[in-house]
């Protein structure tokens, strides 16, 4: 196990100085294979909670930010976490909210520029700052979701106010289905799901590529970003302007944060 030091100037000789050894090789290994690495400046690779080896050197990764936070850390940051079927991604972890394990997909803050003038292929992958506002990426986000039954929060903030919207379910298609939305059932605060249904089953769309049901208008292109639209109303995190209709117009900031259902918990004990 390496003390936080330790792996500060490991990390710092991988991507740095770039001296080989079997250690840093194996590390090297992983950060190659990383889908997103680019996303991280090099400070941000130092600051990676779970890149530690086990007794025979290998470094030990888990599904998902809820299996992170069930082996004992508890503590918001940047972790890599190895989805079934994909390379390794590099995600935003809340363990705070509801108990923790949340993977972040989404972040905005009101009036940021970093989704401005984005394309179908910025959208596949992160961009933006994984500690600020920022886009997972529609293909890790699939990976991710595909492998079990997620929920999700929604976290809208109106002022001071933070108003959860939360789904039994939340997953993303492939890219051959244009990344379509499949939402759950409401759960609690039931008055707000009725706006985000609406982009239930619906493809992805951005300015560059229309899947949105108008015919006479491309949403994305109006609204400035990309988003699983069904009309231009609907309910979408901007960054210049979020809103989220019965909830607030131009709200403060907001959130989209993931993790494996209870039914998962339960039926991986078995």
């Amino acid at each position: 196990m390496f003390s936080q030091g330790m792996l500060g100037s490991l990390l710092l000789a991988i991507f740095a100085i770039g001296k080989c050894s079997a250690m840093t090789n194996e590390f090297r290994t992983y950060f190659n294979g990383i889908g997103n690495a680019h996303a991280l400046t090099n400070e941000q690779k130092m600051k990676i909670q779970n890149l530690r080896t086990g007794t025979n050197g290998h470094v030990h990764l888990h599904q998902d930010c809820q299996a992170i936070n069930r082996f004992g850390n508890k503590v918001n940051g940047i972790y890599v976490i190895k989805p079934k079927t994909s390379p390794p991604v590099l995600v935003y972890c809340d363990m705070k909210i509801g108990g923790g394990g949340w993977i972040m997909v989404q972040n905005v803050k009101k009036g940021n520029k970093v989704f401005a003038n984005k394309k179908w292929e910025d959208y596949k992958t992160t961009f933006g700052n994984i500690e600020g506002n920022f886009w997972l990426g529609n293909e890790h986000i699939h990976s991710i979701t595909k492998q079990q039954r997620f929920e999700v929060k929604f976290v809208i903030q109106n002022g001071t106010e933070f108003v959860n919207v939360d789904y039994s379910g939340f997953n993303i298609d492939g890219e051959e289905n244009n990344y379509a939305l499949r939402l759950g059932y409401p759960l609690k605060n039931s008055k707000y799901h009725e706006v985000l249904s609406e982009s239930d089953n619906m493809m992805f769309s951005t300015e560059d590529k229309d899947n949105d049901r108008d015919a006479n208008k491309n949403c994305a292109q109006i609204q400035g970003s990309g988003w699983w639209f069904n009309k231009c109303s609907s309910a979408i995190f901007l960054g210049e302007r979020i809103k989220w209709p019965k909830i607030c117009d131009n709200c403060e900031s907001a959130a989209i944060l993931i993790k494996p259902t209870i039914e998962n918990c339960i039926s991986n004990q078995k």
